[in-house]
């Protein structure tokens, strides 16, 4: 299981220092943290007063904070109600994961075109760590680095629009419940795949790449259909 941040964990000290705006987007990393890490769970009513004495900041910050967290997805505003932490079911789960994966085929086969030899190591290196990870049934690692080379080739692809959507997407699944531990052996057929597309990319072929993600995401796809109850998009 992830280790979780401390909601008790308050901002530094010359927090009072910096301006308002400063202090929102303080608050803003941090409740994004703690619904990152499981913390705050889908559905959690979240209050301006909770927050605000745990981060040793007023309220006005925190209520800028959760505007903010609301336009990325991640925060539920309803009037008279308050705000909660955002809840994705499988259908909603399925339908971001669609758009999601059309754009890390789009990313893949841009990145082929553009990625240095620096870069194309790069990601070598995150795969290779995933394949230690997965000896090692190391799940959080395993999720860690897999994040990390799924944004490196977005981020690969030079489109910030494609980035900026990616990323909020990716928000609205860290929503997604993830009682989800890979099934014995699953981390290695995933690394497969990166490893599928990687090999892609070292050889210039920019269609093959995209092929590649897209039976990565298709094989994602079906395992979340599957095993709705138990899976991680993010995982895979």
């Amino acid at each position: 299981m992830v280790c979780c941040l401390e909601m008790s964990v308050a901002l530094p000290k010359n927090s009072e220092s910096q301006s308002p705006h400063s202090r929102a987007v303080d608050v803003e990393r941090a409740v994004a943290q703690w619904i990152f890490k499981g913390e705050l769970t889908a559905g959690q009513k979240l209050t301006e007063q909770e927050v605000a004495l745990r981060l040793g900041v007023s309220r006005g910050p925190v209520r800028e904070a959760f505007r903010a967290l609301e336009d990325l997805g991640l925060v539920q505003i309803e009037q008279n109600r308050g705000a909660f932490v955002r809840k994705i079911d499988l259908d909603e789960a399925v339908e971001i994961h669609d758009v999601y994966s059309a754009l890390e085929e789009l990313a893949a086969r841009t990145a082929a075109r553009r990625l240095s030899a620096k870069q194309i190591a790069e990601l070598q290196s995150l795969v290779e760590s995933m394949d230690a990870a997965a000896e090692a049934e190391d799940l959080d690692r395993y999720y860690s680095l897999n994040l990390s080379f799924h944004q490196g080739l977005v981020e690969g692809s030079g489109n910030r629009r494609l980035l900026s959507t990616y990323n909020r997407l990716l928000n609205e699944l860290h929503l997604f419940r993830r009682f989800g531990l890979m099934q014995r052996g699953e981390m290695q057929l995933s690394n497969r795949e990166h490893h599928q597309i990687l090999d892609k990319i070292a050889a210039g072929d920019p269609e093959g790449t995209a092929e590649a993600m897209r039976s990565h995401t298709s094989e994602r796809r079906r395992k979340m259909l599957l095993g709705s109850d138990k899976f991680d998009p993010k995982s895979h």
